[in-house]
């Protein structure tokens, strides 16, 4: 397991080859865990294929129990190869974050884009979302070092960055981004964009702790 941070005060991000190094989200320095992994090859040939055909989609549910999580896709896509695969990780992911997080309710959002969601870099007013990039370029993120917070408390400024200091999440890889609403991370909040579009259009799944 890693840390990187060049700030002893700032947040830190976690990353480690095994799904426990996801509990050190909980670290109060923390503010970003992501468990270096590669799903199965059937699940990522499914996304490559699922998003390539279908180019744009959206599609959110608010799952209170465990409840089956085939609704999140389109009719026709349960039929093409490795759809059960894929929607085996996300069941397993699902769990993941019940466990983690104990949440009345998990807002499952899949997103399948061509272009740019939010090519700003921004943190998110939400306790804690997982993401997972199965296909494209994965997110992109800031390591605390070279992000130019607000004085005062208000919108993020422009991140004057430069772009061999860009991190990216790796497809296929679990994150857990803390956001401004987890109690006590206020203006802290991992900062973060979507890629710039890309030859291959990216499949994202998100998950969020509904209260």
């Amino acid at each position: 397991m890693t840390v990187e941070s060049n700030s002893v005060s700032g947040p830190v991000a976690v990353h480690g080859s095994r799904p426990e190094c996801l509990t050190e989200i909980f670290r109060d320095e923390a503010n970003l865990a992501v468990w270096r992994r590669e799903p199965r090859t059937e699940c990522l040939e499914f996304a490559r294929h699922f998003a390539s055909e279908i180019s744009s989609f959206e599609r959110f549910v608010a799952q209170e129990k465990d409840e089956p999580v085939d609704e999140i896709l389109p009719g026709w896509a349960l039929a093409v190869s490795g759809a059960r695969a894929w929607l085996a990780d996300v069941r397993e992911l699902i769990a993941m974050y019940r466990c983690l997080f104990e949440p009345a309710a998990v807002g499952i959002r899949v997103h399948v884009l061509a272009d740019t969601m939010c090519p700003r870099f921004h943190t998110d007013r939400v306790p804690a979302r997982l993401l997972v990039t199965y296909s494209g370029r994965g997110t992109e993120w800031l390591a605390e070092p070279d992000v130019l917070r607000p004085l005062t408390p208000g919108p993020l400024p422009e991140q004057p960055v430069a772009e061999n200091r860009i991190q990216v999440m790796p497809t296929g890889s679990v994150a857990i981004l803390k956001g401004e609403a987890w109690i006590g991370n206020e203006g802290r909040g991992l900062v973060h964009r979507s890629p710039a579009p890309g030859d291959t259009p990216r499949l994202v799944l998100g998950l969020d702790w509904l209260s």
